[in-house]
């Protein structure tokens, strides 16, 4: 005789290690908070701005560095389509949408830093991008933990908390003279931090598990070979750098989102798989509350 409280013992086994995920994720979010107010002001230091790859290219001053971000903008516009794809009650259409017009804003404000680099036109870029970042780790928290975090109050949250940093660098650069990027930094690591800790025992319906993985690996990627630009640029016979690298790995980051953008949910109702129950959320659940890397260019 099969025994009934089996399918309780493993519902309840379930949500406990669902609650366990979820405070894990928000105790790693706190930790890199704690460990850049730990850190201290966070600058720019006068050698950020001095790239491996310096060449005028096509007419363009460091020409490559700004011409490796063009993949990025048809890249951002295929991502705004396939979100238009998504069915028309598919609650985390907006959270995508905003996610990529940011990304091609940072994308736009890339280009003008690399064609002439100073700390204005640095921040200009850093903005959209730490945008971008915050609306990434929003999503993952809308499709993994509670739907309310792709809704529009978590949305001009993300977009708020961003202006706020920015606001914040300029308040620091008045007060000490530097402008401090802690929360901006913050703000673009969030998303490594959650993935990382909660992509593959949260479920959810857009984006597999391998999706998000992937997604975070080429992320890793851009920021390794940001960090051995020089390196690179030798290695290559000085024919492309780290960073320009690093534009490319990040358009495959955004890209296989594109690409994959409900691909999964697709998949199962093609071949009539079921969707585990806590995928889709269907009524936001009660245990919901809540990138360059510091690089070797910032100074503390």
């Amino acid at each position: 005789m099969s025994n009934p409280q089996i399918p309780e013992q493993a519902a309840v086994s379930s949500m406990l290690s669902r609650r366990s995920t979820v405070a894990l994720v928000f105790a790693m979010a706190l930790a890199g908070a704690a460990g850049l107010v730990a850190w201290g002001p966070v600058s720019l230091v006068p050698h950020m701005h001095q790239f491996a790859d310096q060449r005028t290219w096509v007419g363009t001053p460091f020409g490559v560095n700004v011409w490796s971000h063009l993949p990025l903008l048809p890249i951002g516009l295929w991502g705004l389509w396939r979100v238009s794809r998504l069915p028309g009650g598919e609650p985390l259409r907006w959270v995508w949408g905003w996610f990529f017009c940011c990304q091609m804003l940072a994308t736009v404000g890339g280009m003008v830093y690399h064609w002439a680099p100073s700390d204005v036109t640095f921040i200009w870029d850093q903005l959209p991008r730490s945008a971008a970042c915050s609306l990434f780790a929003a999503a993952f928290l809308a499709e993994r933990i509670d739907r309310r975090f792709g809704l529009s109050p978590a949305i001009a949250t993300a977009l708020i908390a961003t202006l706020l940093g920015g606001i914040w660098w300029l308040y620091s650069l008045h007060v000490w003279g530097v402008g401090d990027l802690r929360p901006l930094i913050w703000l673009e690591l969030s998303p490594i931090a959650l993935v990382a800790t909660g992509a593959w025992t949260l479920h959810g319906h857009l984006l597999s598990r391998q999706d998000w993985m992937r997604s975070q690996l080429s992320f890793v990627v851009a920021q390794t070979v940001d960090w051995a630009d020089r390196p690179f640029f030798d290695w290559t016979g000085q024919v492309i750098s780290g960073h320009s690298l690093r534009h490319l790995a990040l358009a495959a980051c955004v890209g296989w989102v594109a690409y994959r953008l409900g691909a999964d949910s697709a998949r199962r109702v093609a071949h009539n798989e079921p969707i585990p129950a806590d995928a889709l959320l269907p009524e936001p659940v009660a245990q919901a509350s809540a990138t360059s890397f510091p690089d070797s260019r910032l100074a503390s």
